[in-house]
Parts: C-alpha cells; sequence; structure tokens
C-alpha cells in the first residue's frame, strides 16, 4: 500500500518500554512511524487519567473494554487499522462503527495463563483466611471480565499471535486458526548495538560466575523453585553468584521466599529502567528463566542478544527462541535438578566452548529485528485492508 497507514494501539495498560506488555506496541509503533506511517494510542492512562490505585477505586470503575469501546466510536472513522491487546475490544466492527482492520493482539495467551492459574490453585490451596477471600474477590472479577477475551478474538478480523502454541491452541480448540498469524517480538538493531557494544569480553563473563534472572517475583515466573536451583548449583560452583533483575519485590521479600539471609552473593534490583540493562547484563555468564508460562519473553531474547546462553522451562514462549540455539537449554517443567544440572553445566564450560555458546546466542538474536517483524507485519495487514 503506497499511502500513509493510519493506526491505533489499544492497550489495557501504561505505554511504557520497562513493561513487556506495551513494549511490544511502542516499540512497533516507532517501527511504523519510520515507515511513514501514523500511530496514535489509547492506553490505561487515556482511559483514566486520574485513577485511584485503591481496591474499591479498582472494583467500582469500568471495565477498560468500555472505555476504549467509547474512544474508538467516536475517533474510528480516522484509522485504518486498530490493533487491540485481547480483551481491549470485544466488540463487532459494528458496535464500534469502524469500517477498516480489527486486530486483537496476544502478548500472552489469556488461556494459558488461566490454565496456570487454575493448577496453581489446585497444587497449592492458600491457608490464609486473608488470602483465600482475596482469591474469591479475584474470581469474582474474572467470572465478570473473562469472556471478552474469547469474544474479542471472535469479533476481530485478524488475530496476531506471538508465538507457534498460541497458534496451535487457537487453531484446534477455537477453530479460529484460518485468520490468526504468529509475529515474534524483537529488538531494534540500536538495541542490539547497545547490548554488543556494552557487554564484557566472553572470558571475564566466564570467571565472573554470575547467573541472572529477568522477571517479576511470582509463582509463574518460579519463585518457589528459585532456593533448590541455588542450593543445587552452589554445591557445584561454590563462588557462583545471582542477580534478580526487575523482581518487583524488594530484597526481603525476596530473601524471605528464598529462605536465605542477607549475603554478598545474591543481588537484587527491583526496578530499573530500560536502558540501564545493557550494562546490568555486562558481566553475567549464564541466564536462567524457569517460569511457567510466556508470551514471548524478552527476558530471553534480550540475554541472547548479549551473548548469555539462557536455561529456561520448556514453555510456550521460551522454546520459540532456545530452540534455534540449542534444545537442551530447555528443561521439562519444574524438573529443578535438569534445570541446576544444566546450568552448572553451562558454568563451567572451558573458553572455547563458552565462546561459541556467546557468539551463536547473538546470531539467534539477531533474527528477530523489529524492522524485519514490522514490515512483516504491515505486509499481512495490508492484504486484509
Amino acid at each position: 500500500m503506497n499511502r500513509p497507514l493510519k493506526i491505533l494501539m489499544v492497550l489495557h495498560m501504561p505505554w511504557t518500554r520497562n513493561l513487556g506488555g506495551s513494549r511490544v506496541q511502542l516499540e512497533l509503533a516507532e517501527e511504523f512511524r519510520a515507515m511513514g506511517h501514523v500511530v496514535e494510542k489509547f492506553d490505561y492512562h487515556d482511559a483514566f487519567p486520574n485513577a485511584s490505585s485503591s481496591r474499591l477505586a479498582q472494583l467500582t470503575r469500568p471495565h477498560f473494554s468500555v472505555k476504549a469501546r467509547a474512544f474508538v466510536k467516536a475517533n474510528a472513522h480516522r484509522f485504518d487499522i486498530i490493533d487491540a491487546h485481547q480483551g481491549n475490544l470485544p466488540f463487532s466492527k459494528q458496535e464500534l462503527g469502524f469500517q477498516g482492520l480489527l486486530v486483537a493482539r496476544s502478548v500472552g495467551l489469556y488461556a494459558f495463563y488461566d490454565q496456570f492459574a487454575k493448577q496453581e490453585q489446585e497444587k497449592y490451596p492458600p491457608q490464609k483466611i486473608k488470602t483465600r477471600l482475596g482469591n474469591l474477590l479475584r474470581s469474582w472479577q474474572y467470572r465478570r471480565i473473562s469472556p471478552r477475551y474469547p469474544r474479542s478474538l471472535h469479533t476481530c478480523d485478524l488475530i496476531n499471535l506471538c508465538n507457534h502454541d498460541e497458534l496451535t491452541y487457537v487453531s484446534d480448540v477455537m477453530r479460529l486458526g484460518e485468520k490468526s498469524v504468529v509475529f515474534p517480538f524483537g529488538l531494534s538493531s540500536k538495541r542490539q548495538q547497545e547490548f554488543l557494544k556494552t557487554v564484557k569480553p566472553a572470558e571475564v563473563r566466564l570467571v565472573n560466575k554470575q547467573v541472572v534472572f529477568i522477571g517479576s517475583w511470582g509463582r509463574r515466573k518460579g519463585s518457589r523453585d528459585w532456593r533448590n536451583i541455588i542450593m543445587r548449583v552452589r554445591e557445584q560452583v561454590p563462588g557462583v553468584r545471582f542477580l534478580f533483575l526487575g523482581t518487583g519485590s524488594n530484597a526481603e521479600v525476596v530473601l524471605e521466599d528464598l529462605g536465605i539471609p542477607k549475603c554478598d552473593w545474591i543481588e537484587i534490583i527491583p526496578r530499573y529502567d530500560s536502558e540501564e540493562l545493557p550494562k546490568l547484563l555486562s558481566g553475567a555468564t549464564v541466564g536462567a528463566f524457569p517460569s511457567y508460562i510466556e508470551g514471548f519473553p524478552f527476558a530471553v531474547l534480550e540475554k541472547l542478544a548479549c551473548g548469555l546462553p539462557t536455561v529456561a522451562y520448556d514453555v510456550p514462549g521460551a522454546r520459540e527462541t532456545l530452540r534455534l540455539l540449542d534444545r537442551s537449554l530447555l528443561i521439562p517443567p519444574g524438573n529443578i535438578q535438569e534445570f541446576s544440572s544444566k546450568l552448572t553445566n553451562l558454568l563451567l564450560l572451558d573458553k572455547v566452548d563458552y565462546f561459541q555458546f556467546y557468539k551463536r546466542c547473538i546470531e539467534i538474536a539477531k533474527k528477530f529485528y523489529w524492522n524485519k517483524i514490522a514490515n512483516n507485519t504491515l505486509d499481512v495487514y495490508s492484504k486484509f485492508l
């Protein structure tokens, strides 16, 4: 298509690079604009400019989709494409008054996350009354909003998925495969160069013996597994150090969950700006990502971009990149012994083998450039206009 396209990004979270879910559309928008297209956004803060963070306010305010619908109905005539997170616009184009291309985007398919939450609830039923009451409240909220997710996939023109496990589910279970496509997430060429420019030589990193994890601190990301992982790795590599980035929880909370007193071999950085990550990763030796469900984890891709071999559970999302590198890096979910052994093996590699891994990681990361993904995305979108 020769003329510039007018694209609206809709997302129920703040428009910031520091959140993986919003970062996807933000960085795609940058690429689309560089191609000459016009991109606007409608995010959480646009919907609720003076939002209170109190529990009562969260319970009584309208769902984001109500606000998004009102905005789209008032502005539909201005856009060729609306690219909205799943569940954000669970309405037909007729209800929205929109005649362009309506895309429902997954940055992690709701059905997979829902399945994990139910399994966790069955496996680890809450013991405290306060926790039970909180879970009941969240369950009530979820029952109210959960139908919006599948409906948004049914009513849209095109479903944009971020991994092939999602495509299998949407095709086999929901029977919507004919209008579904898979596009991974990526990094800009500038971001890739920042990692390469900052990273320390492979031989220095190998000597450092540092394991790094990027992600929020919680059960889905493997918080229950970390104590055993740490103990097992330290048995084999006594001088190993651990770095936890972006936990969201402070050091006291993380260490209490680990059952480990404050020490100089565990560093916890609850929050950081995205621009700081290359420096934070520059001296690490290996990455660890024992997450049980993902969409397409930047946490893995960015470790690869700075040459960090990374061990992860073999789940949707993580396998999209690591299967291209070395399938032995993908461990059956919950197999702590195998996960720890693989980390140990990587930490004890000789210089030659570690350098080969380092180079291969960077080669794989270069397969995921935003510029190429953005071009391919608009090629597909244009066919539906």
